[in-house]
């Protein structure tokens, strides 16, 4: 039995903790690590040479992630490569593509008569995996947002003088749930954000513009949350680009700055917090840790174990109940932040911050 393990996708803060899970998990059992995400496993670029402990606890990935528009030959050659290796069993981490993935891969190797066991890690900072409440990566990447954001009000209260108008753009390409928990503010009643922007929303500019201009009216100054995939027609950024293999820098909130300043007469700035959100070492979330790991030590039992769960994702439920998700139920689909936790005040979000305060963990 060898069995194999890659990530696709982005790194989160804690993914590495998955993969320590994993290896505990194995034990003895031979392990070959595809570094470098899908181009590694259809290259067939497999080694031996595992990670250190350090490695394990540090951001970043270490086996590092890439996208690709994976062809119906890719899958052949993956399916090739892993038997050519003797690999039994396979693991992949990442999100709801990656578990489309992973089925793909799965589905070609019954096909070419091939045994192949597979089981999926779940990883995003987005928090859009169907079927499961919350994701690895997204407590760690939604504790710091909630500390920086309320941070960064602080600063702009500091300079309001100066500067009436700030927005501050956060990732989330099609849901809104890392947007919200930057609204986050028990920790800091004081400065919570004035207004945020989501893409399960209608976007409407004018409509927005009011609400700063309220905001402006009631205290001198607005400050805004904005997921990266609200009003796409604003930008020239490929936040809906199929596969996602084309480079997102942000842009929509000094697009959004730029209205404020001229239709408003004030002084604005456009701010994007970029790939912070994902890497930060600082704001881990200790639910995010503990989860991260026991997800990977997850897979890995199931994997070792002939009579194990196969052509499943490994989850746990919010009480930290092991189940095993078909991979058909996830793969390329997206969750939705649900209709009662979607608003543009933050003050209005009771329910949405009391699920999310536990994950967070700030004091």
């Amino acid at each position: 039995m060898t069995i194999a393990i890659a990530q696709t996708g982005a790194p989160t803060a804690v993914v590495n903790r998955s993969l320590a899970g994993f290896i505990r998990a194995v034990g003895e059992t031979p392990v070959l690590f595809a570094r470098g995400g899908p181009n590694a496993l259809v290259d067939g670029t497999l080694t031996n040479e595992g990670p250190t402990n350090a490695d394990m606890q540090r951001t970043g990935s270490w086996l590092r992630g890439g996208r690709r528009a994976v062809t119906s030959d890719d899958l052949d050659a993956i399916v090739e490569n892993l038997d050519r290796a003797g690999v039994t069993g396979l693991a992949l981490i990442g999100g709801n593509g990656t578990m489309a993935f992973l089925d793909a891969i799965s589905t070609r190797a019954r096909k070419r008569g091939t045994s192949l066991r597979v089981v999926g890690i779940p990883k995003t900072i987005d928090n859009d995996i169907v079927a499961v409440d919350h994701t690895p990566g997204f407590p760690s990447a939604a504790r710091y947002l909630a500390a920086t954001a309320t941070d960064m009000s602080r600063d702009h209260e500091a300079m309001a003088g100066i500067e009436k108008v700030r927005i501050v753009e956060v990732m989330g390409r099609d849901t809104g749930w890392l947007a919200l928990a930057a609204s986050f503010h028990d920790h800091d009643p004081e400065h919570a954000a004035d207004l945020v922007l989501t893409p399960e929303e209608s976007f409407d500019l004018d409509r927005a513009l009011a609400h700063i201009d309220s905001a402006l009216t009631a205290k001198g100054r607005a400050f805004v949350i904005v997921s990266e995939g609200v009003a796409p027609e604003l930008t020239q950024q490929p936040v809906k680009a199929q596969n996602h293999t084309r480079l997102i820098q942000g842009g929509v909130a000094r697009v959004l700055a730029q209205a404020a300043s001229d239709s408003l007469g004030v002084t604005a700035r456009g701010e994007v917090l970029g790939t912070a959100q994902r890497c930060n070492s600082a704001l881990i979330s200790p639910v995010d840790a503990r989860e991260a790991h026991q997800l990977g030590e997850l897979a890995g039992n199931w994997l070792v174990d002939p009579a194990g769960p196969t052509g499943v994702m490994a989850a746990l439920d919010r009480n930290g109940d092991a189940t095993a998700i078909p991979l058909t139920d996830v793969g390329g689909r997206v969750r939705h932040v649900p209709v009662a936790w979607r608003g543009t005040d933050p003050r209005d979000l009771r329910a949405f911050h009391t699920w999310l305060s536990p994950l967070v963990a700030l004091p």
